[in-house]
């Protein structure tokens, strides 16, 4: 696609996604392989579980953040800056629902906030300003795409939302207990593929398509391992109640709808100008 068809973001979009992939890279890595370089400078004290799955988390979001910042075109911009407002914009508001976690008197929390409502109104100002762009290759998902598709967008935004309204309900069945607050900043595992599946549903870009599945199967498939790697060293899941097995389930369903994704996307026919209207 040429420029009129897949204009390039503005430097200022790309500049502040290169700087999430920063970010991003330290603190997934950092709570993934060794927490203690993330956790003295975290602003709220993490458990050993919390922290490999903040881990899984970041990680997984920075396959979307760099898919964008590589590309720095609008395909996949509009599909993962759409990803990064709905994840900054849940994050930032329970961030001031729980605003007592937070000790300001340390330079860590006012960077939190800092960096998140920022990141969050860039994101929201940049989905403004492109909002009548039309992609050249954008085209309606397939019957059967919509087919599973769809159920993929009520089920986990269901989800999102479930643990949002009802937190101690909706984890119940985590391998780990959560407390409100981090079952409601975790609901964003859930509402930001739902919503980056909700536009592929109404129609996509094959390069976007691609995206939300690397992006989907990393956050599926990351914090599987780290439960595993963490149980591993402290034993805490009871692997004969049924919970874990179904957040595993639920994990594992998550990395083959993305695995399936990416592929379909990989080797999707472009269909050109004449989807752009789709």
């Amino acid at each position: 696609m040429n420029d009129l068809g897949n204009p390039p973001i503005s430097r200022l979009l790309r500049a502040v996604t290169w700087l999430e992939v920063a970010i991003l890279a330290w603190a997934g890595a950092g709570l993934m392989l060794h927490p203690p370089l993330v956790t003295g400078v975290w602003p709220w004290a993490l458990a050993p579980f919390n922290q490999r799955y903040l881990g899984a988390l970041y990680a997984a979001a920075l396959i979307a953040a760099w898919l964008q910042a590589r590309a720095g075109r609008w395909s996949p911009g509009r599909l993962v800056t759409t990803m990064i407002f709905v994840f900054t914009l849940v994050v930032t508001i329970y961030s001031f629902v729980h605003i007592e976690r937070f000790d300001f008197a340390r330079v860590e929390a006012w960077i939190w906030f800092g960096l998140y409502i920022g990141v969050c109104l860039n994101a929201g100002c940049h989905l403004w300003r492109y909002r009548s762009i039309r992609l050249a290759d954008r085209a309606p998902a397939s019957r059967g795409l919509r087919s599973w598709l769809l159920p993929l967008v009520v089920g986990l935004g269901g989800y999102g939302l479930a643990l949002l309204a009802v937190p101690d309900l909706a984890s119940r069945f985590w391998p780990w207990k959560l407390d409100a607050f981090h079952a409601q900043l975790y609901s964003v595992t859930f509402l930001t593929p739902a919503a980056g599946a909700a536009l592929v549903l109404a129609g996509a870009t094959r390069t976007e398509r691609r995206a939300l599945g690397l992006t989907l199967a990393g956050w599926g498939a990351l914090p599987l391992a780290g439960l595993l790697w963490v149980d591993l060293s402290v034993h805490r899941v009871d692997w004969c109640s049924p919970g874990p097995w179904l957040w595993g389930l639920l994990f594992l369903l998550m990395t083959l709808a993305g695995i399936a994704l990416a592929k379909g996307g990989a080797h999707a026919p472009a269909t050109g100008a004449a989807g752009a209207g789709a």
